[in-house]
């Protein structure tokens, strides 16, 4: 029985989603999603306008058999109970309307937001390169948010007056074909000019949602790292910078406030014209006998209540184009765009026994001379390999190539054979387990973050490696233990311990290749050499590949790889490297003068630093 036995394990995450690029086909595709939802929903809600419109014309049929000299009792008592009834009915739409609602719009936000995270998730390295993760979550929160919103005002703000409209044209033309014929020509002129006019001010509400994008991201950096801001003493500098930044926002947000209310002002003085138009026919045609006072006090309650709604319909439109440009930047951003997305039909790589090789690779980060021209390397199944070289020389963008994280240029990195290109994004990462110089821990338990990368780990597997690494002492020490939350990214835990953690989570991982980049940076002698040989112990007949600037480190390794301008300079053994005069020669010598090679004072033997497999 294992400790996390409940946890499933996940398929392959599908690949960059096609999302479409506009807020409207982006929201509809969550519609059609949960259509039979969508259109019950649309149905009740529907049902429920007219139910309330119907109940008008009852009113005049009650004010009519009551005003009319000789109606019979039983006759003011059926419109009576009509009207009633007609309420009554109306009252139970609504209300199942609103049951259905929260669960139907509660999906769909819940659906946008996983869809956004699983797009965002398969974006490429370069884009996590040019965007804060406050403001990459924030996003995801506005879209949803704004989407719900959308749906919400659709469902409720404008579905019912528009049916109000609807439903009054009949009504009032069954009275008089000239009122209704009013109604429609001027509502329909007034709503034609807002819905051009309101057309103008999206990108103003695009602007306004970009810069609160922005200050989300800026704030959250600002939260991140205030360890940095309070040891600098740059609260005050930061705090301005961010009213800077709102200041901006308010600007933006201002403008986009200030063109609703315009639009406000033009509604108003539109529907003014509607309700005096409608009222001024009617009363003229009672004047002439050509209604009845029944119709008058129906034309007249139509007409307030198209005022009531309509009034509610522009807010909704005006605050509807606010929450459409929401969306639509915050897609904008968070889609993959044609050249990321990946075709439907890849494979899943088989990896096996952990073989790489590098095939004329050229690659170059940025626009200018590439990193790597022409890159040829090949590392054999279960080979322990050192990546040494100057800063800048492309150690981690090697590694980065080998998980297949960046895509070359030119040439092909291969995995027991398969070409890395054309395989599934997630299986790709099943084949490496990696431990980086900056520790990533999520805000979660130690035993969470231990068993991330393979779940299912028996909980005595996990202990057994926990020691070796030397985790399970400080671990005892926590106030709960393997339970103890670490905080955000660890902080509640040493640079050492952080370290020391991730090594154990690599070595739990059941994968056939082990990427170490300064894995042991942060640990002092006694606990590197203590990492180091449960790296070697453990690793089994796995392929190790490890950038190090602390030679010492990759000592008891098979191979050694220099780099230099994205070029292999040294290739072989440590032994053979140190009675040479290349840069991995001269690096040992400058960390290890005047100390041997230990520090003990005594002659250091490369191969015998460490024990493991030889």
């Amino acid at each position: 029985m294992t400790r996390h036995g409940a946890a499933a394990r996940l398929d392959d995450a599908t690949e960059a989603m096609e999302l479409p690029a506009e807020a409207l086909p982006f929201l509809l595709r969550y519609v059609r999603r949960h259509l039979r939802l969508s259109l019950a929903l649309l149905i009740l809600v529907t049902s429920g306008a007219l139910c309330a419109v119907a109940a008008q014309y009852g009113l005049k049929l009650l004010v009519d058999r009551m005003t009319a000299p000789g109606t019979a009792r039983d006759s003011v008592l059926l419109c009576l109970g009509l009207f009633l009834g007609l309420l009554g009915l109306e009252s139970v739409c609504w209300r199942l309307g609103g049951f259905l609602g929260s669960r139907t719009i509660i999906r769909v936000g819940e659906d946008i937001r996983i869809d956004l995270f699983e797009a965002v998730s398969a974006r490429s390295w370069e884009f996590y390169n040019t965007q804060a993760s406050g403001a990459l979550a924030g996003r995801i929160t506005a879209a949803s948010t704004a989407s719900t919103a959308v749906l919400r005002t659709v469902v409720w703000s404008l579905v019912p007056p528009v049916t109000d409209l609807v439903g009054s044209v009949v009504v009032l033309a069954t009275i008089d074909w000239r009122i209704g014929g009013a109604l429609v020509v001027v509502a329909g002129g007034a709503t034609f000019v807002l819905h051009r006019l309101g057309r103008r001010g999206f990108p103003m509400h695009r602007a306004y949602h970009r810069e609160t994008a922005e200050v989300s991201g800026a704030l959250a950096d600002v939260l991140a790292n205030m360890g940095l801001v309070r040891a600098y003493g740059a609260r005050r500098r930061e705090r301005d910078s961010l009213r800077r930044r709102m200041e901006h926002e308010g600007r933006a947000h201002a403008a986009s406030w200030m063109f609703l209310e315009r639009l406000r002002c033009w509604h108003d003085a539109a529907f003014w014209l509607v309700n005096a138009a409608v009222l001024t026919v009617a009363v003229l045609q009672w004047s002439r006998g050509g209604i009845s006072t029944g119709g008058v006090v129906v034309a007249t309650t139509l007409t307030l209540r198209i005022l009531a709604g309509s009034r509610e319909m522009a807010l909704s439109l005006l605050g509807l184009s606010q929450q459409l440009g929401a969306v639509s930047e915050a897609v904008e951003v968070l889609r993959a765009p044609p050249e990321e997305t990946v075709p439907a039909a890849l494979r899943p790589l088989r990896a096996r026994a952990g073989t790489i090789e590098l095939r004329h690779v050229r690659y170059g980060p940025n626009a200018g001379r590439p990193l790597f021209a022409d890159l040829d390397l090949h590392i054999p199944s279960g080979q322990r390999v050192g990546i040494v070289g100057p800063s800048g020389a492309g150690k981690s963008t090697l590694l980065r190539l080998i998980q297949g994280i960046v895509e070359p240029e030119a040439g092909e990195v291969l995995l027991d054979g398969q070409a890395l290109a054309g395989h599934v994004r997630d299986s790709l990462a099943r084949a490496f387990c990696v431990v980086t110089q900056e520790v990533m821990l999520f805000q979660r338990s130690v035993a969470d973050n231990l068993c991330y990368g393979q779940p299912g780990a028996a909980w005595d597997e996990v202990r057994a490696v926990s020691r070796a690494v030397g985790c399970d002492d400080f671990i005892g020490e926590l106030p709960m233990g393997y339970d103890t939350i670490v905080g955000e990214r660890g902080i509640r835990l040493s640079g050492g311990q952080r370290q020391r953690i991730a090594v154990a989570r690599a070595l739990l991982r059941c994968a056939p290749v082990l990427l170490l980049d300064e894995a042991t940076s942060a640990l002092d002698s006694a606990a590197e050499r203590q990492v180091q040989r449960a790296l070697l112990d453990l690793a089994g007949e796995r392929t190790v590949i490890a950038v190090a600037h602390r030679l010492s480190t990759i000592m008891a390794f098979d191979r050694v790889i220099v780099l230099h301008d994205g070029r292999v300079v040294e290739d072989g053994t440590p032994a053979d490297l140190c009675r040479g005069n290349g840069y991995f020669a001269e690096t040992w010598r400058l960390q290890n003068r005047g100390s041997g090679a230990d520090g003990s004072g005594q002659e250091f033997h490369p191969m015998t630093a460490f024990s493991g497999r030889r």
